[in-house]
């Protein structure tokens, strides 16, 4: 077996390889654990447990009820909310 023949072998494993890398790096993106906007302006998060308050729990995401719905993040297993937020569910939620 020649080395002509023997790279057009590996050539396309080594693409459909990085193709495969590239999908789930972008899947992984995706799927942020923060806060993302809807069409309509409200918020909607990764479902973690238990939604926070003004937040309704839709598949697995938790969605804002409204527009003006402060913002809520993932709490830290073992760790407190930070400054300016309170628990509430799984979640740290500013007060407004």
């Amino acid at each position: 077996m020649t080395a002509i023949c023997l790279a057009r072998r590996v050539r396309p494993i080594l693409v459909l390889g990085g193709l495969a890398l590239l999908l789930a790096i972008s899947a992984a993106i995706a799927e942020s654990p923060y806060a993302t906007p809807t069409r309509d302006g409200r918020e909607r998060l990764m479902r973690a447990g238990t939604c926070p308050t003004g937040y309704v729990g839709k598949g697995n995401k938790c969605e804002a009820m409204h527009q003006d719905t402060p913002r809520a993040y993932p709490r830290v297993e073992g760790t407190r909310c930070p400054t300016g937020t309170f628990q509430s569910g799984d979640y740290c939620k500013a007060f407004r």
